[in-house]
């Protein structure tokens, strides 16, 4: 019987500690929150996306970026899988950039092939718009940087006026 509760323990315990998460990559370097604000004229800004770019140029080697969440806040994290971001000094890139929607209606469920055929079409053929000015996405341009350092980083940019620019 103890064998039994034994043995049951000590698959429980490998398989809880099985679950730690994500193996880290060779040569990751230790990480550390960062919570980036973005706001436009003011108001924050959901659902671009903010990288962070060495500054000094060259590229990074580990990815650290996210996505605004509707109080403009996005939560670093490097590879998309570990939170926090590494030590440094970094550019911040903010884009917001959505397809159109279609203009057409939604083809009803009864409707014959040749509708959807005709309403797809029409949807992946609609352009994309730009929320957020060109400058902000670029690492020359952009007037926003963050160091990064042991601890918690926080920090608000502001990315002008709204507007609504097709790109080509």
């Amino acid at each position: 019987m103890q064998i039994r509760l034994f043995i049951i323990t000590l698959l429980a315990v490998s398989v809880f500690l099985g679950c730690g998460g994500p193996k880290r990559p060779a040569g990751l370097p230790p990480l550390y929150p960062c919570a980036v604000t973005i706001t436009q004229g003011g108001v924050p800004l959901e659902g671009a996306v903010v990288s962070l770019v060495p500054e000094g140029g060259g590229l990074a080697r580990w990815n650290a970026s996210a996505e605004t969440n509707s109080n403009g806040v996005a939560t670093i994290m490097t590879h998309a899988e570990f939170s926090g971001a590494p030590a440094g000094t970094f550019k911040v890139l903010v884009k917001k950039e959505m397809q159109s929607p279609p203009t057409l209606p939604v083809p009803p469920k009864e409707a014959d092939y040749d509708e959807f055929v005709k309403y797809n079409t029409h949807a992946a053929t609609q352009p994309w718009i730009r929320y957020v000015e060109k400058k902000y996405g670029n690492a020359d341009e952009t007037p926003h940087s963050i160091t990064v350092a042991k601890g918690k980083n926080q920090a608000t940019f502001d990315v002008g006026e709204a507007i609504e620019e097709i790109v080509k």
